[in-house]
């Protein structure tokens, strides 16, 4: 079985070719016939003059029945020729010029019948593989009697022309395509480098140099729109690399940290006889652990599952402002321990639809980050209005703030800010707010930090609205 290369450029060059050679097939019928047409006509149009002559003739007397000898001279010069006219009812012929007597075309001519006709015909007949025109002229006499002129030309010329004209089109049409398809296969090849060139290129970047970049062709055409794309798609994917080994790389350190702290507990309560306090003490030491390496592992899981899509996040209305008053109040007593001032004295009435836990986590992570970077006689305050557009709620603290080369970074991934403004507290591992982030942004909305004019940070969370009139009531359930 034969088989063909499996290429754009063969591809282009087959069906080039294949379009090529149904335009030249249908241009060459069109030159065929109206050549033809055109060298009939050529032929038709003396044959017309003639008959006119012949019936200017035959009308020189009452009644052609029986021709004078100056008649049948006139119609013996104008060549082959018969005439035919009606006798009581029965067509009769009563002229024949002798060259027309002498030819063997006489018995096909007589075939065509001689019934009388509206109008001239004409007709092409054979006769030992030669064509004749025929011209079939009805008249009638000044008698009454009806008849018919009939005259014949060869068309020997026009035979060999349209001959000539055959063989032409079908020795240069094959060749013309011929010489058409190796030229358009070049020419593809020649457009289609670059493509190979750029394929070969990104056939060589591999995950390790994702660094590298296309060439750039010049040009701004098809080609070097095709490398602007790939460029920003591999760029893309170096970013998305990078982030992914930046994320294992903090991943395997906020997991080695706890770890490696359980190990020293374990030796050290291993190490020699131990009082029953101090096994207790070492144990809760141990649970504080595996409590934050549970905590880590389960933002990691959440995170990973966002990444991939597969995350279920409720769409419901949701009472935000009754879901903040409720948390400000329940976290009221850790502030009070810490010695911070907990204002949630600017909540106004507002709804959003989302997923009501998520949402509590959302809340619950900020002010979490807000009482951590808060020091002892500091305030924490949180706000909620309701715009036209959107619910606008903020957590405000009277902390250090945020350095400025942390502001664009503070919602990544197990990024931590200077380790000065913890106060000495156990630091998170860096996931808390960049799981807010996406919490926000998986409810249509965003999340933004930046630093007070008078001290302290602010992040300030905007999500959409629920839109609802004086007097309704949330329905129940989630929204279908």
């Amino acid at each position: 079985m034969i088989s063909f290369p499996r290429t754009l450029r063969f591809r282009l060059t087959v069906w080039y070719s294949f379009a090529l050679t149904l335009v030249l097939a249908a241009f060459g019928l069109l030159v065929y016939q109206t050549m033809s047409h055109r060298l009939l006509q050529h032929h038709d149009e003396p044959l017309r003059e003639m008959g006119t002559a012949v019936v200017h003739i035959l009308n020189e007397h009452e009644d052609c029945h029986d021709l004078t000898p100056d008649q049948v001279r006139t119609l013996d010069q104008l060549g082959r020729l018969v005439l035919v006219h009606d006798v009581e009812g029965e067509h009769q012929v009563f002229y024949q010029s002798p060259e027309m007597k002498a030819n063997a075309l006489a018995p096909a001519v007589g075939a065509l019948g001689w019934e009388a006709l509206p109008t001239p015909r004409f007709v092409t007949i054979q006769q030992n593989g030669m064509p004749w025109r025929v011209l079939s002229l009805p008249y009638r006499s000044k008698a009454g009697r009806p008849g018919v002129v009939r005259l014949m030309q060869d068309l020997g010329d026009i035979a060999e022309t349209l001959r000539s004209l055959r063989l032409a089109l079908l020795l240069i049409s094959p060749a013309g395509v011929l010489l058409s398809a190796l030229g358009g296969y070049w020419l593809s090849g020649r457009a289609l480098a670059p493509v190979d060139h750029v394929a070969r290129m990104a056939h060589e970047i591999e995950a390790t140099n994702l660094n590298q970049r296309l060439p750039h062709p010049g040009v701004d055409d098809e080609i070097g729109r095709l490398v602007d794309t790939l460029n920003r798609m591999i760029g893309r994917l170096e970013h998305s690399f990078d982030a992914m080994k930046q994320f294992t790389a903090d991943a395997s350190h906020e997991l080695r940290s706890p770890l490696n702290t359980m190990r020293s507990t374990i030796d050290v309560l291993l190490d020699q006889p131990r009082t029953v306090e101090e096994h207790r003490k070492g144990l809760e030491s141990l649970g504080e652990e595996v409590n934050r390496l549970h905590r880590i592992v389960e933002d990691l899981l959440l995170l990973a599952r966002a990444d991939a899509g597969r995350q279920a996040m409720a769409r419901e209305p949701v009472e935000l402002d009754a879901l903040v008053s409720a948390l400000a109040e329940s976290m009221a007593v850790r502030a009070e321990e810490r010695g911070v001032t907990l204002k949630a004295d600017q909540i106004s009435p507002a709804a959003v639809l989302g997923d009501e836990p998520w949402l509590i986590q959302l809340v619950g992570n900020l002010l979490d980050n807000a009482l951590k970077f808060t020091p002892s006689g500091g305030t924490v305050e949180v706000r909620l209005e309701c715009a036209e557009s959107s619910v606008r709620l903020e957590v405000l603290d009277s902390g250090p703030g945020i350095p400025e080369g942390d502001l664009e970074r503070i919602f990544e991934r197990f990024y931590q800010s200077d380790p000065s403004r913890t106060r000495g507290l156990k630091s998170g591992a860096g996931l808390g707010l960049a799981i807010a982030a996406w919490i926000a942004e998986a409810h249509e909305g965003q999340i933004q930090a930046f630093n007070r004019a008078n001290g302290g940070a602010a992040f300030l969370v905007e999500l959409p609205v629920l839109r609802m009139t004086v007097g309704d009531r949330l329905p129940e359930g989630p929204l279908v």
